[in-house]
């Protein structure tokens, strides 16, 4: 009776290990169009049409930045999506060779506030918001820019509300999240400016483990493969993403 409990014990054990190895579970804030609820989007394609011709299954949990981040980092998710390559420097994460997406930041400020816009130093000495986590602060595209004030916020609804009740001078954010907003919302954009801050390549970043670096042996293989046969342009093009001008996979 204890050798049959031993070997079924062991047989288990195989059993969830070789379903682990199966799929790959991704942990992300959702971004309307990138990573929906309902595990429609572009980032979520991406992974699938990554994984899935390799027999292996996405599962996926949204949660808010920073929970995501120590997710990976505590190995209880195998990969997040996605996260700008100065913004893991210092952590205790892996990054791929190639990028999922190429994103550009924006700045949305009230014309009344910034009559005229400078390129960057017009954002001197301002107040500024921008999603937890975004850390724009560090960005190297912002390096010369000293904010009087910068704060964190959860919802985009935050930064349009403090924006519209002058109780900050610009909101931060990737354009592409921005404009989709402001198409959703019907903003009345005629207080409004939003102007390109920079670019910056986004990765989908992995825990420390021997199953990510497995997976990212996969994702970089792959994803040179969907770029080369037109099916990454494809999916950028059925979410209404720009596709990157810059050969980022080649």
């Amino acid at each position: 009776m204890i050798f049959l409990t031993l070997i079924f014990s062991d047989a288990l054990l195989f059993a969830q290990e070789l379903d682990k190895n199966k799929t790959i579970f991704i942990v992300t804030p959702e971004w309307d169009g990138q990573t929906n609820k309902d595990g429609t989007g572009l980032f979520f394609d991406i992974v699938r049409s990554v994984y899935e011709p390799e027999g292996i299954k996405m599962k996926f949990e949204i949660v808010p930045w920073k929970r995501a981040e120590l997710m990976v980092i505590s190995d209880k998710a195998d990969a997040l999506l996605d996260s700008y390559e100065e913004n893991i420097v210092g952590k205790k994460m892996l990054v791929p060779e190639y990028p999922m997406v190429v994103e550009a930041t924006a700045a949305v400020f009230r014309k009344d506030k910034i009559p005229a816009w400078n390129g960057i130093k017009s954002l001197e000495n301002r107040r500024a918001v921008w999603l937890r986590g975004y850390d724009f602060h560090k960005s190297r595209h912002l390096k010369d820019v000293t904010f009087r004030k910068w704060e964190e916020i959860d919802e985009y609804d935050t930064a349009w509300h403090l924006l519209e009740k002058n109780r900050t001078d610009v909101y931060l954010d990737a354009l592409i999240d921005i404009q989709r907003y402001i198409r959703k919302y019907k903003i009345d954009m005629s207080p409004y400016r939003v102007e390109t801050v920079g670019e910056d390549k986004g990765y989908m970043v992995f825990s420390i483990s021997e199953k990510s670096k497995k997976l990212i042996k996969i994702y970089d293989k792959n994803i040179k493969e969907l770029f080369k046969s037109g099916e990454l342009r494809r999916l950028f093009e059925r979410w209404d993403y720009p596709f990157p001008t810059a050969e980022v996979w080649k």
